[in-house]
Parts: structure tokens; sequence; C-alpha cells
């Protein structure tokens, strides 16, 4: 549970810092465009920084696959809005292959969740 809470309060806290900064002065100093590459990152290591948190919260039930999807969010989460930063703050252009790496590892969580969660409701049929 503890790794969880600290994943998800590492991903919230860098999701808000980088999303006031895109809303309240990155403009000036880095332009439109790698303004919205900042909210995008920020936007999606909030919404995985809530499903971590719901991860550590879950019930023993979730437990079998919550490190698979925890780790899939973490990591995830990590390197689309990390290398979307990288990108707009640095302009790393050599870093872009990373982006879609990250955002396939947050869909291969959500789909590691959606499986487990058919397989637990057919259970329960």
């Amino acid at each position: 549970m503890g790794k969880w809470l600290a994943a998800a309060g590492f991903h919230g806290f860098c999701g808000v810092a980088f999303g006031a900064w895109a809303a309240h002065g990155a403009m000036n100093r880095i332009g439109a465009a790698a303004t919205d590459w900042v909210k995008t990152g920020a936007e999606y290591q909030l919404w995985h920084a809530a499903a971590l948190l719901a991860l550590a919260v879950a019930p023993v039930s979730i437990w079998p696959v919550r490190g698979w999807v925890g780790s899939c969010f973490c990591l995830g989460a990590l390197l689309f809005s990390g290398s979307l930063y990288l990108l707009a703050i640095l302009g790393w252009h050599g870093l872009v292959f990373v982006t879609p790496i990250g955002g396939m590892l947050m869909l291969l969580g959500w789909l590691i969740l959606f499986g487990y969660g058919i397989r637990e409701w057919r259970k329960d049929r």
C-alpha cells in the first residue's frame, strides 16, 4: 500500500505543479504549443495519480494484479508526461519516442485492469 500511495503522491504533486505552471506563466517562456504539451502531460499524470491512489486503497481482491497495473500506470505516466515536459522545456526532440511508450504502458495497465475485472465479474455470475 505504501509504495502506491507514494507513487500517487509523486505523480499528483508533479501533475499539479506542471499544470499550475502551464496555466500561470509557461506561455511567455516556452510558447503556446509547448504549453499545450505541458498541459497534456499534467492532465494524464493527474489522472494516473488518482488511479494509483485507488490502487493503494483497493480491496484485497484486486491484489493479484495491483503490482502489474500500478507499475504500468507509474512508469507509463513518468515516461509519457516526463518526456512531454522535457520536450516543452528543453526542446529535446530525441525523447519523443518515449512518449508513445509511456502511453502504451498506461493503456496496458488499463487493459490488465479491464481483463481482471471481466474475470472477476464472470466469477460473480
